[in-house]
């Protein structure tokens, strides 16, 4: 049940941004579940549906450029103490894509941490 609950989430994190940190968090537990992790994700679907009359809003502006910001989370993990990177591209002014990765290895530095992030933003725009 928790799985395919995750799972929805996951599909439904697409359309509602909002949400995206939660589910992300909840993921981390989808190898071993507990009672609690499936209160929390019923937390999130009260949420949702609370918050169904909300929406993503693209707005028209005459010009259409192309910005993106990142930033490294340096060994704030509370859980396991790795590297979080993300970032957000905005087109026109309108956010179109985003992203946070837990990375695999320890950043020895927040200087290689930085790089990190900006390398994974590079490769989103590519």
């Amino acid at each position: 049940m928790y799985l395919w609950l995750i799972g929805c989430l996951h599909y439904l994190m697409h359309t509602r941004p909002d949400i995206s940190y939660a589910v992300s968090i909840l993921s981390q537990f989808m190898h071993q579940p507990q009672e609690i992790h499936l209160y929390a994700a019923y937390r999130v679907l009260y949420y949702l549906k609370g918050t169904l009359s909300k929406g993503i809003l693209f707005k028209h502006s005459g010009k259409v450029n192309v910005k993106m910001f990142t930033d490294a989370d340096y060994a704030g993990s509370i859980i396991d103490q790795k590297l979080t990177t993300g970032n957000l591209t905005f087109i026109g002014g309108n956010l179109v894509t985003w992203r946070s990765k837990k990375q695999t290895v320890v950043a020895h530095s927040s200087f290689e941490a930085k790089l990190r992030s900006l390398a994974q933003g590079v490769c989103e725009l590519l």
